[in-house]
């Protein structure tokens, strides 16, 4: 098993050096949020759902960009096809990915949320944000392992994670609410659970209603999942 976390590290590029590890995770996030609380500091403004929106949203990010990445590497070492073949348990092989995208963004969530709540005096939120872990995780191993799915055997394998995390900061309703937005923009930001998850931490009580409805959409996307393995499992077994 620890063959299989070294390798997996291996595999993904950001992981090759320390020092591209500590720009990647620690120092480009810690400028993205000096950046954003100079602009908070001092104005009248409860900038505490856009901080939460933005730590939520770079952590959910960092953990699809690693599992995507891994399964990438994969797939240009021609391993993909063995996988498929032989379909390899869960365990075995999705797992690990899983496990180095989790410990990664919840270093990288609790780093950035603590600091930033600190600093905005929103030390309430904090035990909330630490509650909200397991769901980020599993909102990010899911989209990722969607985006990954998607993207085997495509000549730009990346085309499909490009497209989430660019669209996760509009989606997740940060700087207004999704019931505000046109309606059109509301359908596909109400596919995904990240606004839900950000209202749950902003705004609810640990159980609320908005945990049911988290809770539900996680679970959609877990069978949406499952069915997205069995038709790409089924189209490359044609091929």
């Amino acid at each position: 098993m620890k063959a299989a976390y070294r390798v997996t590290l291996r595999s993904i590029g950001t992981f090759d050096d320390v020092n591209v590890i500590l720009v990647n995770y620690l120092l480009l996030p810690l400028v993205s949020l000096i950046m954003f609380l100079l602009i908070a500091f001092g104005a009248s403004q409860d900038y505490s759902r856009i901080l939460v929106g933005s730590v939520i949203t770079t952590g959910i990010s960092t953990g699809i960009g690693i599992v995507v990445a891994s399964t990438v590497y994969d797939q240009n070492i021609n391993l993909l096809d063995d996988i498929f073949s032989i379909r390899p348990t869960f365990k075995n092989y999705w797992l690990v990915k899983f496990v180095i995208a989790a410990v990664v963004l919840s270093l990288e969530t609790i780093l950035l949320g603590v600091i930033g709540l600190l600093v905005l005096n929103k030390v309430n939120i904090i035990p909330r944000l630490f509650l909200a872990l397991p769901f980020e995780i599993f909102i990010s191993v899911l989209l990722a392992y969607f985006c990954a799915v998607w993207g085997m055997k495509k000549e730009n394998p990346y085309w499909l994670s490009n497209i989430v995390t660019g669209s996760l900061i509009i989606l997740a309703g940060m700087i207004i609410p999704v019931s505000e937005y046109p309606t059109w923009l509301k359908f596909f930001a109400e596919l995904l659970p990240i606004s839900n998850l950000i209202d749950w931490i902003v705004n609810s009580n640990i159980f609320s209603q908005r945990m049911l409805i988290l809770l539900i959409k996680i679970l959609v996307w877990y069978l949406i999942c499952i069915l997205s393995t069995e038709i790409i499992h089924s189209k490359l077994l044609e091929k």
